[in-house]
């Protein structure tokens, strides 16, 4: 436990839950470690490192599915399958970022071409058996996903009389779970499986309501439409005549996932290369005019959409960062080691990994009700209700105060003694507590 200052009071956080793999953080602290090693962790290199390396991992497991789906489907389903992957707003978007989901999906993609190998295979090797076993020990809601496959297959095994051969493959998989249990028992100095205690936090305490709630539909009637466009019509269109492998594990998926009060568009990564195939699938059967039509669509609007996602849209957090971490050594000639406060909703900017210098922060918190306290309120409720307040409490003395420009008006007197130092544009669509640009004030020195 740490100790920590909320607002007025003094509390004690629970770091040590065990819901998250370190496994994760480990991956990329490979390629961060030869950059030291090389005495190439520059701000430029720490921040684009680990994008490229998750880059190349999504790249190789998204090739390996093109080429799985070619071979079983055919050219032309292959080719409007990896036009689909390769070129579409969401994957462009999403498959650098260093979130787990993209892990999930890069191991989604790897084990499911080596899945529909395997059906149609008359001497299946079973490899995905490990991939799902890591990919559950490292996000236990890919679980959802494969357990319908991997049930599917057991079935057919039993009617051809060759279970045995799945025995070697199981056995490895339960060598992998040894293995990652091992290292995160390491890492968290006890013995810790993170799925269970996933399940614990997440499911059966449904402690995620903290960061929102949504409707049951929310993934039907937002998520979908927005990650996949007009694509959703042959979306729709092929799912009454695809087969149970590629219906199952969307269904299972989105019917749990409904249940939750939380919900995340990311949460449906994994489901994401199973609508992807029933889209190719659907639009092979399309006239050739159409198909003409639909690419140049296609291409024309994703990477338009793309691009602004990319370039333009929300990117003042990033930006801010990455000043603050130029700004600091500047800073800390004159005034030793600089302190910055962030007034912003929770996991609203990067921070040591884009700042990538040594200085004293401080974020609102948003941790969950872990020890089920009565009456319990995160401390960024604590600050929104009431900031003037809740600043008049706190006994941190920043050399920065990082925030929206919506809250500007209600904490004035505090930025009084701050002088605006720079500003970056953030959004076109600002929304609630996220204003339309990121400000960041310097303190006033006599």
């Amino acid at each position: 436990e740490i100790s920590c200052v909320t607002g007025v009071q003094t509390c004690a956080l629970p770091i040590w839950e065990g819901i998250r793999s370190s496994l994760h953080p480990l991956l990329f602290s490979l390629p961060l470690f030869q950059l030291k090693n090389l005495g190439m962790d520059s701000q430029t290199m720490v921040v684009l490192a680990p994008k490229i390396f998750q880059g190349i991992i999504t790249g190789l497991c998204e090739y390996s599915l093109v080429r799985g789906v070619t071979k079983v489907e055919g050219g032309r389903v292959g080719y409007w399958f990896f036009l689909l992957t390769i070129f579409n707003w969401h994957s462009l978007y999403t498959c650098s970022r260093t979130l787990i989901n993209t892990l999930e999906y890069s191991l989604t993609c790897l084990a499911l071409s080596f899945y529909i190998q395997d059906s149609k295979d008359k001497t299946p090797s079973y490899v995905y058996l490990p991939i799902i076993a890591l990919c559950f020990m490292l996000r236990p809601t890919s679980a959802l996903v494969w357990a319908p496959l991997v049930l599917l297959h057991l079935y057919k095994m039993f009617r051809s009389g060759e279970v045995w051969r799945m025995f070697v493959w199981l056995a490895a998989s339960v060598g992998v779970v040894c293995v990652c249990v091992l290292v995160e028992s390491c890492f968290y100095g006890r013995l810790t499986v993170p799925p269970i205690n996933f399940f614990l936090i997440n499911v059966y305490k449904n402690l995620g309501v903290n960061y929102g709630t949504h409707p049951w539909h929310w993934y039907l009637t937002n998520a979908l439409p927005t990650m996949l466009g007009p694509l959703l019509i042959p979306l729709i269109q092929g799912f009454h005549r695809s087969s149970l492998t590629l219906i199952l594990p969307i269904f299972v998926n989105v019917v749990f996932l409904s249940a939750l009060q939380h919900k995340e568009m990311r949460f449906l990564a994994s489901s994401f290369p199973f609508f992807l195939l029933i889209i190719s699938k659907q639009i092979n059967q399309y006239s050739s005019q159409c198909q003409r039509m639909l690419k140049v669509f296609f291409l024309v609007s994703n990477v338009l959409v793309c691009g602004y996602l990319s370039l333009v849209h929300q990117r003042g957090v990033v930006d801010a960062a990455l000043w603050i971490g130029q700004k600091g050594s500047d800073i800390a000639r004159v005034e030793g080691q600089p302190g910055v406060l962030f007034l912003m909703p929770c996991h609203s900017t990067p921070l040591y990994s884009h700042i990538h210098y040594n200085m004293y922060t401080r974020f609102l918190g948003c941790e969950p009700n872990l020890s089920g306290q009565p009456g319990y309120t995160e401390e960024a409720e604590r600050f929104y209700s009431d900031p003037a307040t809740w600043l008049r409490h706190i006994h941190d003395d920043p050399d920065m105060v990082v925030l929206f420009d919506t809250l500007e008006p209600e904490i004035g007197d505090y930025l009084s003694k701050f002088w605006l130092c720079e500003s970056f544009k953030h959004t076109h669509f600002p929304e609630g507590k996220v204003g339309n640009r990121v400000n960041v004030y310097c303190r006033k020195w006599s």
